[in-house]
């Protein structure tokens, strides 16, 4: 018998041959010592064991069957054969031992290694593998994988990050924070994930879809539009907001378009949390627009707008008062 057909090694190495094809492959394997390699050649072994899910329980069935295999097969050979035999089979269970672990490489693939930024007191900007760029507030964390999936882009955020996510229709980009999930294709967002406190995405340009961690329903953002998660009640709002102003902490510009002294105010009381108050001679229409540096104290930050715009200020310590100049 010079060779042996393919579906029989198939039937062989699952158990399920008759009494005649055990005949014939033992017969087959007689006829020369370097049968038993041929016919257990590891391309094969281990393109089948890849296809079986290799856990411990399947090992051990496998270790099962190739211990019954032998003793059967020692019943029923001669002394001499059953010698020679069991020499082979020997070398086969090595062979499928080696296979069935190459086998759990092939299903489990390589090791990811994951890389992770974090940002001390000042904003730090990461580049990711993909070029999407992403600056970290203070104590911030960032972790993802050193090269991403073929068919996603997954990454984590511990704290606050603002987003530039380079576009690719083929693979999404999902941003995993502790309580909202963020998918999205290419576009520039603000995410704060808190532990403890609510948690919200800024949308400034493109779409994104948000969702609350571990649940598939969500919403679809678009610019100028927050999403806040609630942890004290567990419900995912949205709402209208400047979303320029949520995310000027990563360049330290303050954008303003069309806006009045009065909405210039509204901006800088929820920057810095302050009490500031117009006078009466204020004019409430006229508009401006540009940028100013987001300063660490208000009064820089003021100063700076007053020379662009025609105004003046006082600080008494509790209250911020703006005038005409």
């Amino acid at each position: 018998m010079a060779s042996i057909p393919e579906d029989l090694i198939i039937r062989f190495v699952n158990n399920s041959c008759s009494d005649e094809e055990l005949t014939a492959v033992r017969q087959w394997l007689d006829e020369s010592d370097d049968h038993a390699a041929e016919l257990f050649g590891i391309e094969n072994t281990v393109s089948q064991a890849a296809t079986l899910r290799c856990d411990e329980a399947v090992r051990s069935r496998l270790r099962s069957r190739i211990d019954m295999r032998i003793a059967a097969e020692d019943a029923l050979a001669k002394k001499k054969s059953r010698r020679s035999f069991i020499l082979r089979m020997t070398g086969v269970a090595a062979i499928l031992a080696i296979a069935v672990t190459a086998g759990v490489y092939l299903l489990r693939g390589p090791e990811i290694n994951m890389v992770s930024i974090s940002a001390g007191d000042e904003v730090r900007l990461a580049v990711l593998p993909d070029d999407t760029k992403v600056y970290l507030n203070g104590h911030s964390t960032l972790t993802y994988p050193e090269t991403f999936a073929s068919d996603c882009r997954q990454v984590e955020l511990d704290g606050e990050g603002y987003f530039e996510v380079t576009h690719d229709s083929t693979r999404p980009f999902r941003v995993s924070g502790h309580s909202l999930d963020v998918e999205v294709l290419g576009t520039h967002f603000n995410f704060v994930s808190s532990r403890s406190d609510s948690s919200s995405v800024s949308l400034l340009e493109g779409s994104v879809r948000v969702s609350s961690s571990g649940k598939d329903e969500g919403v679809v953002l678009e610019p100028g539009q927050k999403a806040v998660y609630s942890a004290a009640t567990g419900r995912l709002s949205v709402r209208n907001t400047n979303a320029s102003v949520d995310a000027c902490w990563h360049d330290r510009m303050i954008c303003f378009e069309n806006a009045s002294v009065a909405d210039i105010a509204d901006i800088l009381r929820r920057l810095y949390g302050a009490r500031i108050e117009l006078d009466a001679n204020i004019d409430r229409t006229k508009t401006y627009s540009g940028v100013t540096e987001y300063c660490g104290s208000l009064d820089s930050t003021l100063s700076n707008l007053c020379i662009t715009i025609p105004i003046r200020f006082t600080n008494s310590g509790n209250v911020v008062k703006i005038y005409s100049r």
